[in-house]
């Protein structure tokens, strides 16, 4: 018998033991199984709905930088284009500053390497609008260190990341996915980064509805609000981070 088969059989005859010793609560985990709606075995569509209107989780981003507006202000450091900082920021922003390694990328004013600190000002600004991109930069640790070094004393970070989420053709991307998080690693390295004096506030926002929705595709405006609160701590779709820099 193959490794599979004697797997599968050790499972079998785990269940058949489950069975023996409470037949009754079988039964009604099965009673319970049938009523439940059958999932679908392929995604309503991909990258993240994308194209069919607005991923689940830019709820919870944008809610998040909607929440923290008022730190959008003077000069705002942002990751391939400047929607978020134009958005948020509006006329409390001095100078809206894109950062991009891809020279293809017109729209940015600061080549530079976030992992390597390449090319990244020094105390160069007021905020830094970081949604969804440690994730996919393999040393995470060296892009929060960029960030603190690159903030003004009373500078604010205002940073995202995926907890649940799927992938979007990880061949195909130009700067594949490498991690997911939790609230609480968020945390550890946001204060390893910037230290205890820092002003640090972290949580999680998720439900198991809207995980679901986001990992089958489907677009928020279908979701009823109800979908998308109140947060379950067991389903941590996106992790938010405020850290205001020390001032010296």
């Amino acid at each position: 018998m193959s490794a599979r088969g004697r797997v599968l059989q050790a499972r079998g005859a785990v269940f058949e033991r489950l069975q023996q010793r409470a037949p009754d609560q079988a039964a009604a985990l099965r009673r319970i199984w049938r009523r439940q709606p059958r999932l679908p075995l392929e995604p309503s569509f991909r990258r993240y709905g994308m194209g069919h209107g607005t991923a689940v989780d830019r709820v919870y981003i944008e809610r998040f930088l909607a929440t923290n507006a008022a730190d959008v202000r003077g000069d705002v450091l942002e990751i391939l284009d400047d929607t978020y900082t134009q958005r948020f920021g509006g006329d409390a922003v001095t100078t809206a500053h894109v950062l991009d390694l891809d020279p293809t990328n017109d729209r940015a004013t600061v080549r530079a390497d976030l992992e390597t600190g390449d090319g990244v000002p020094e105390q160069a600004y007021d905020c830094f609008i970081c949604t969804q991109v440690i994730s996919i930069t393999y040393d995470h640790r060296a892009v929060l260190a960029t960030a603190a070094r690159a903030l003004r004393p009373g500078g604010v970070l205002l940073l995202t990341v995926p907890g649940i989420s799927h992938q979007a053709e990880p061949d195909g991307e130009r700067y594949p996915d490498h991690w997911r998080f939790t609230w609480r690693a968020i945390d550890r390295l946001l204060r390893e980064a910037f230290g205890d004096d820092a002003e640090i506030n972290v949580y999680a926002e998720g439900t198991v509805a809207a995980c679901a929705a986001f990992l089958y595709g489907m677009p928020a405006e279908v979701l009823p609000r109800a979908a998308l609160d109140p947060h379950d701590p067991d389903y941590e779709m996106v992790i938010c981070g405020r850290v205001v820099k020390p001032a010296l």
